[in-house]
């Protein structure tokens, strides 16, 4: 029977000098899916990744690798992995394929075509034959990939992919580890970048102190309830929110500047308030939705602006 869970941690806790870095985190990867562990730095992501590869060893717990224990079958655990722990480690003086080529001497069951097939979901045909001394960090950051792909791991751990590079990086990084999820590979990415997490995954776990804050679908922690609409209006602001106070009393109006502010709970009521001001004699020039971005939910949820002890997880 195939396993549904690609990872799965289970009240793992890494224990150094009497403190614990990692304390207490359980979650599961699902396959195909891209997952982010989220959080300031210091918060545990990387020692959680160094765990889960094997690095260092965990004082609590249990890791599950497609249903093998690290600790009872490490070796054949390992075979499912491909990480970037930090920066990408190559021979500068030598080609990006010759990189390659060592990486799978090593590996057992790595063909030629399979080298060519890895070049290619990265888009490094172009300079897989130039020396990896004249790469841009960005081209050091896609061979690293097709490194840590090379024995088709079903699961892939990135961290911090996206450190150092350019937009155009960052966007080519985001479209094949689309691809690859896709495909069926399971992927995690570890990130303090709020705007790039919320682009890249599909669940994100939010970490602070070595704990799982919350955990849940990137669309679910963005998409609010508490979204605002903000109405731009020319004319008496305080007029208009009389207006709508009559009219509308159980939606809440502030005035912030030349807008209208409401948290409106159905998209199709904009439509409706927008014809009351109109009638009302008040011209409305613009209409925004507003939602609270991966960064506001951020700082909600780690005690910046909201309770940290709160912790919610869906998906799991």
């Amino acid at each position: 029977m195939e396993t549904v869970h690609t990872l799965e941690l289970k009240q793992v806790t890494k224990r150094i000098k009497g403190k614990n870095i990692v304390d207490n985190l359980s979650f599961s990867v699902q396959k195909g899916e891209i997952f982010g562990l989220l959080g300031p730095n210091g918060a545990g992501k990387t020692t959680t990744i160094r765990m889960i590869v094997g690095l260092i060893s965990m004082t609590e717990g249990e890791i599950l690798v497609n249903g093998l224990d690290i600790r009872k079958n490490y070796e054949k655990a390992m075979e499912q992995i491909g990480a970037i722990v930090e920066n990408p480690q190559m021979y500068d003086y030598l080609t990006g394929y010759k990189n390659l080529m060592q990486y799978a001497r090593i590996m057992p069951g790595v063909t030629k075509e399979r080298i060519d097939e890895v070049v290619k979901l990265v888009e490094m045909e172009y300079a897989i034959h130039k020396k990896v001394k004249a790469y841009s960090l960005g081209m050091r950051q896609r061979l690293g990939v097709a490194q840590a792909l090379l024995h088709n791991p079903s699961l892939l751990i990135l961290d911090e992919p996206t450190n150092g590079l350019d937009p155009q990086g960052m966007h080519d990084l985001r479209n094949y580890l689309r691809a690859l999820a896709d495909q069926g590979t399971s992927v995690i990415v570890s990130s303090h970048i709020l705007a790039e997490m919320e682009l890249m995954c599909d669940r994100v776990a939010v970490i602070q102190h070595g704990k799982l804050v919350r955990i849940d679908n990137v669309t679910n922690v963005t998409d609010q309830a508490d979204a605002t609409v903000h109405f731009k209006v020319d004319g008496d602001l305080l007029k208009a929110k009389e207006v709508l106070g009559e009219q509308l009393p159980d939606i809440p109006v502030v005035v912030e500047g030349n807008e209208l502010v409401l948290q409106i709970q159905q998209p199709d009521a904009i439509g409706d308030i927008n014809k009351r001001l109109v009638m009302a004699g008040l011209m409305v020039y613009g209409i925004q939705l507003k939602k609270k971005t991966l960064e506001e939910r951020f700082l909600e949820m780690t005690g910046k602006g909201g309770d940290l002890n709160e912790v919610s997880v869906t998906g799991h």
